[in-house]
């Protein structure tokens, strides 16, 4: 079943009855390999530490520079396998997008990270052309990963080219997860190694229409720290955040404004929201737009480091209303199992961002009776953590 494109959704679990994927805003999307994967991925503040929240080691060469094919060598040099079932699972969701979906909207988890064959569509008036779908992760030889080396996967989402060194489509944000370290790059390979492979047969992306060209990263050095100072207590904690959040979360990517341009990100309004998501859900607005999460008036100013933490494991603002579509918010979304202490390093960063006046961005108001609504970035409700 073809589905008409989506500029960008992300799903969580709380809205599965209502949300069917298609574009994703960490989603990595197949190229015309159609084996070729990418997995979006996040970090750790108990993991990273200060040092993460600079970003890490670089891995714009592919991450660690240790080769090895299907298990041999390579991702083992560093990493863990939990860390990148935590990173993969409970971070970036990637199940979120590589993962077929039922009727009914919900994961079929019977094909869990085995690609999505109809995941996007740009022209749904045509059977030959924009179809994008989601590649296979599982380490089957045939339909998955199983025959790629680390170096390959690595390649596919730190810098968006697939096995073929063809670039992927850049609604994969691997323009941000460029700036993960190494060992996290190892462990997300570590990890699909790991999964039961699924065979799953994807089809190649089809003809877009345009060319699609490989994007650039954003430069580390444009991720805005925290404003805090260096001395104070919880400096460290919001450079962790910085890391989960910039470096290789999703946050910065949903709640910035893109831009037809090499970075696909506005640098000038990073954190500062306005992204639209034209998800389609019923009951919602036909276009949702990303909150600005700068303390700004028109953004979270007020909200604390503990606010932003409920939001993320809860799924419920500091207004009491729960968020709508696409953030992937706990208690049963993927962001339910981020760690305590991830939560509020990511929240004593966002609420010390430096603040940016991105205007009043219309709020989604939530359906009558229903789940998921939230402010999505109006000062008009004092602030929200909208949509991711």
């Amino acid at each position: 079943m073809r589905r008409s494109f989506v500029k960008r959704s992300f799903l969580g679990p709380t809205t599965l009855a209502l949300c069917v994927l298609s574009a994703a805003a960490f989603a990595a999307c197949s190229s015309s390999d159609d084996s070729s994967g990418s997995g979006g991925t996040s970090g750790s503040a108990g993991h990273g530490g200060g040092s993460a929240g600079h970003g890490g080691s670089s891995a714009g060469s592919g991450g660690s520079t240790v080769v090895g094919a299907a298990g041999e060598g390579g991702a083992s040099a560093s990493g863990s396998i939990a860390r990148g079932d935590y990173i993969v699972n409970h971070v970036a969701a990637c199940g979120d997008c590589h993962t077929p979906r039922n009727m009914d909207g919900s994961p079929d988890l019977t094909k869990m990270l085995a690609g999505n064959p109809a995941f996007a569509d740009l022209d749904p008036t045509s059977a030959t052309k924009g179809l994008v779908p989601t590649p296979n992760l599982t380490p089957d030889p045939d339909t998955g990963l199983g025959n790629w080396t680390d170096e390959q996967i690595k390649n596919a989402f730190l810098n968006g080219l697939d096995s073929d060194n063809q670039p992927l489509f850049s609604i994969m944000p691997y323009f941000v997860f460029h700036n993960m370290s190494d060992e996290d790059a190892n462990s997300i390979v570590l990890y699909l190694r790991s999964i039961p492979a699924v065979k799953h047969a994807i089809p190649e992306r089809q003809d877009l229409g345009f060319p699609v060209m490989q994007a650039q990263p954003v430069p580390a050095t444009s991720i805005p720290d925290t404003t805090l100072a260096k001395t104070d207590p919880n400096y460290a904690k919001a450079q962790a955040g910085k890391y989960l959040a910039g470096n290789i979360g999703v946050c910065m990517e949903c709640h910035t404004e893109h831009v037809m341009a090499p970075m696909p990100l506005n640098p000038d309004k990073l954190f500062a929201g306005n992204e639209t998501f034209a998800l389609g859900v019923p009951g919602f607005p036909a276009t949702i737009y990303s909150a600005n999460i700068t303390p700004a008036a028109t953004g979270i100013k007020g909200w604390t480091a503990a606010d932003v933490s409920k939001v993320l494991l809860t799924g419920v603002n500091k207004t009491g209303m729960p968020l709508c579509p696409p953030m992937p918010v706990g208690p049963q979304g993927a962001f339910g199992g981020l760690t305590a202490a991830d939560a509020l390093a990511i929240g004593y960063y966002i609420s010390t961002l430096p603040a940016i006046d991105n205007g009043v961005i219309p709020w989604c108001s939530p359906p009558m009776g229903g789940e998921g609504g939230a402010s999505a970035g109006g000062a008009s409700s004092g602030g929200a953590a909208g949509a991711q």
